[in-house]
């Protein structure tokens, strides 16, 4: 349940929580030739994704012909955030806040001689609070589409959640979230194996839904581009401010900040709007490991930090994950090895196993490398620390990147495609022998 934020004001501008207002100085007596005098009792009651501002006429005054309502920040509001009502209007409501964000709402009176004077109130929509929610699901397509459950402990009990999953997502309470057939609604099916049922319509979304800890839902939209965000609360769609140009990759955290990135042949773009609000942009030069096209991946960790896998120019077929900190533009590899690897965010860093050994690909011809692909080494990522852990039981195949997923105790999963050992594996934390939880293969692994 959502609480209700309520705030008053008799004067010029009130902060929410401060302490209560004293009372205004009576309106004087006006000639109706005059600017409307000032609202009274203008309040903002906030809840969910929304504000709604209300007033009254002041008992004294010029004539008042309409109301002009603003409002600051005014991103994804139309007209930029200024209504004009007519003079009946008591209330003005305002959707698509963003969490955190203090907006400011000012009203006031208008007639033929002009505008009256304003009165103005504060809102803040209230932050997502950080969690650490604890991971008890391994969710994955079937190669038929399902989306299908495993629990994270290792066992090969797997239960179909939903068909026709493209593009699906999940939240930490385990219901399932899957764009329509005409990528027009999101269909979410609950945890609890009740029916399924529409949460959101009129979309133009695009088979890759996101999610944050507080269940918000990120997409793309399939028309402009834009990263789209629908609240979990409730109410209206609407591009995440800072982000309405198209990308090609996008990514969203825990926090619910998000990460795009646009390949340009002047340098590539990354922008990262964090879960304050704050929108940076930088230019990565097209001479670094970024040249146009060649990124495929994008991760995006609680703290803003980006991670981005790509393919290195030239014919080797070598690629990995490279690190960029907010407001780095120079990217760093996570691991000076030349391996083939295994990736995957965890909750405060990220996770890379590397094979033993690696060739590049010209040297496959006509004969394959005899090298060991058997992956030895996981690289585990918190903060500024390294860890590496010795691994066995798996091997890799090809040189197509594998991403996998993790839990919150820090146990990776990830689908090896065929070789010696095809399938969905489970690495303990800490590394050890990987355990096979199926020999069946899975896409778009994710854990709630």
């Amino acid at each position: 349940m959502h609480k209700l934020f309520f705030v008053a004001a008799t004067a010029a501008t009130l902060v929410l929580g401060a302490a209560a207002p004293a009372t205004a100085a009576p309106v004087s007596a006006a000639s109706t030739t005059s600017v409307p005098s000032a609202p009274v009792s203008v309040k903002v009651s906030g809840s969910a994704d929304a504000a709604t501002v209300t007033w009254s006429a002041p008992r004294r005054s010029a004539a008042i012909t309409g109301w002009t309502v603003a409002m600051t920040p005014s991103e994804q509001q139309p007209d930029k955030g200024v209504d004009k009502l007519p003079a009946s209007a008591r209330s003005d409501r305002y959707g698509s806040l963003t969490p955190g964000v203090t907006y400011t709402f000012s009203v006031r009176a208008t007639n033929n001689r002009g505008r009256g004077p304003a009165v103005a109130v504060t809102y803040t929509r209230p932050a997502t609070t950080p969690t650490t929610p604890t991971s008890t699901a391994l969710y994955g397509l079937d190669t038929a589409g399902n989306v299908v459950r495993f629990p994270t402990d290792g066992s090969s009990t797997k239960v179909t959640v939903a068909p026709n999953g493209a593009g699906y997502t999940a939240d930490h309470a385990g219901d399932v979230f899957v764009p329509s057939a005409d990528r027009t609604s999101i269909v979410e099916y609950p945890r609890d194996g009740s029916a399924a049922r529409t949460v959101a319509s009129g979309l133009h979304l695009t088979p890759d839904l996101r999610i944050d800890d507080a269940g918000d839902l990120f997409w793309a939209d399939a028309a402009t581009g834009a990263v789209t965000r629908l609240p979990a609360a409730g109410g209206t769609a609407a591009v995440v401010p800072g982000l309405s140009a198209p990308s090609d990759l996008f990514a969203v955290s825990s926090r619910g900040a998000v990460a795009t990135f646009r390949h340009a042949s002047a340098g590539d773009v990354l922008t990262v709007r964090t879960a304050a609000g704050a929108v940076s942009t930088r230019t990565l030069t097209g001479s670094g490991p970024f040249p146009s096209g060649r990124a495929d991946a994008i991760a995006l960790e609680a703290d803003d930090d980006v991670y981005i896998h790509s393919w290195t120019v030239g014919a080797s077929g070598y690629n990995t994950w490279y690190l960029l900190p907010l407001g780095v533009t120079d990217p760093t590899k996570l691991s000076d090895r030349t391996a083939f690897e295994i990736g995957a965010l965890s909750g405060d860093g990220f996770v890379l196993v590397e094979s033993k050994q690696w060739c590049a690909a010209p040297a496959e011809f006509p004969t394959p490398c005899a090298i060991d692909r058997s992956f030895s080494n996981e690289l585990v990522r918190a903060g500024t620390t390294t860890t590496d852990h010795a691994v066995t039981g798996i091997t890799a195949v090809d040189r197509a990147p594998v991403f996998g997923a993790t839990d919150s105790e820090g146990d990776l999963f990830a689908v090896i495609p065929s070789g010696p050992t095809p399938g969905l594996w489970r690495v303990p934390a800490g590394g050890g022998a990987a355990q096979s939880i199926s020999t069946s293969q899975f896409t778009r692994l994710q854990t709630a």
